[in-house]
């Protein structure tokens, strides 16, 4: 096996079409890290002239000393099951790394631990990668404390699938909030990035909600530019004027069905009891239609109720970060976003939509309950992955590293 440097290029062809691969595993991200005290290497493994292996690392250096650290974010993009390759591809990454004065290299994979439902339930028969922790220690690593990266997520697989397998596949309670929204003439477009202020008060006020700390605006206007395309910021959005003509349109739908019905009673088509329950039922939602409408006809002619920001590279679309606005959260206009981003996602044949961080469901204090109790309305599946592992290059900086790591190297707690 020979180990070289790849250029981006050659990197990215590989690493986008691997099976593990994520938009952390791309010169995106790398470039996206770049900075006064980060360096991203692009290495790959060559048996035979074959690409069998790569990873992107980066690496931080400490002021003083001049030691490095180094994280393969999402990495290794290697076949796990290969034990010998692990080993020898692990070998060749620590000899590069003590060149460049690395200690320490922490990785966290992008493979599932074991196949598990919506509910988070371990689906019998399912993929079980035991095999990771035991071929990850035999080839030096050790099985750390997860704080980096999300290891518990919400992901639709949307392979050999259509749009109406996968929304039926939906709760019931998704379903028709989708289409009540539809109804009403909720939409999604692009966010003008010049108005970035407007999803950085939403992103304010999730990360208070989750005790978490607020990026700067620098961060995203980073991200947007390293991704270059990559990125999109969605808004979804309705007209006031639309929608109080399609709440009208229904009211006449409802009074028609109701003229038609008495129409029935009286020709005997029907029993006194029938007609009177739908009587009642007609009534209730006439009033719940007219409330509408005055609350509508209150709003502003063109009204954003929230922002996503979305990453579609790879095999998947990813929902960043994003959420709505307090002032129209009973609306749940979320299920829209992400309904049209699964049609888009469907569109332009990437295999999985993910929703991203949940938390640890088995955890009884997870703060992120509410999040996955939502994220399962989608009918995705709940992805539990291996976790962090800590290559020990040079023992004697292991405490020092594992205290001061740089959480921000990696995207630690992503909102609803």
């Amino acid at each position: 096996m020979e180990l070289r440097e790849l250029t981006k290029k050659e990197f990215d062809s590989y690493a986008i079409n691997h099976p593990l691969g994520s938009f952390q595993q791309t010169s995106f991200w790398g470039r996206f890290m770049e900075g006064d005290k980060y360096h991203s290497y692009y290495v790959g493994a060559f048996i035979k002239e074959r690409l069998v292996s790569a990873t992107l690392l980066l690496s931080y250096e400490y002021k003083k000393g001049g030691q490095r650290i180094f994280y393969a974010p999402r990495g290794f993009l290697i076949d796990y099951k290969n034990e010998e390759l692990l080993k020898e591809f692990t070998e060749k990454v620590k000899k590069f790394i003590i060149e460049k004065h690395g200690v320490f290299l922490k990785i966290d994979p992008y493979i599932l631990v074991r196949d598990r439902d919506s509910e988070g339930n371990i689906i019998d028969g399912g993929v079980y990668n035991d095999f990771v922790k035991i071929n990850l220690e035999h080839a030096g690593f050790i099985k750390t404390t997860d704080k980096i990266q999300p290891k518990w997520l919400s992901r639709i697989n949307l392979k050999n699938k259509t749009l109406e397998d996968v929304f039926n596949n939906f709760s019931s309670k998704a379903r028709q909030t989708v289409r009540r929204n539809e109804r009403l003439g909720f939409k999604i477009r692009d966010l003008d990035f010049k108005n970035i202020d407007n999803f950085l008060n939403i992103i304010d006020n999730e990360s208070k909600k989750y005790n978490t700390i607020m990026p700067t605006k620098t961060f995203y206007e980073d991200l947007k530019q390293a991704f270059d395309g990559f990125i999109k910021f969605k808004e979804v959005y309705f007209k006031k004027n639309e929608v109080i003509d399609n709440i009208d349109k229904e009211i006449t739908n409802v009074l028609e069905l109701k003229k038609e019905r008495i129409d029935n009673y009286h020709n005997s088509k029907m029993t006194e009891e029938y007609f009177v329950d739908k009587e009642l039922e007609t009534k209730e939602e006439i009033r719940r239609l007219e409330e509408l409408k005055k609350y509508f006809s209150k709003c502003d002619d063109d009204v954003s109720m929230g922002i996503y920001m979305f990453i579609t590279i790879g095999k998947e679309v990813v929902a960043f970060q994003g959420g709505v606005s307090p002032l129209y959260a009973k609306l749940d206009a979320s299920y829209t976003m992400h309904y049209e981003m699964i049609k888009y996602a469907l569109d332009n044949n990437f295999d999985y939509y993910n929703l991203y961080e949940i938390g640890d469901i088995t955890d009884s204090n997870n703060k992120l309950k509410n999040s996955f109790n939502y994220k399962k309305n989608f009918g995705g599946e709940v992805i539990e992955l291996v976790g962090e592992y800590d290559l020990i290059i040079d023992p004697k900086y292991t405490n020092m590293v594992r205290k001061y790591f740089p959480e921000y190297l990696g995207v630690k707690t992503i909102f609803k």
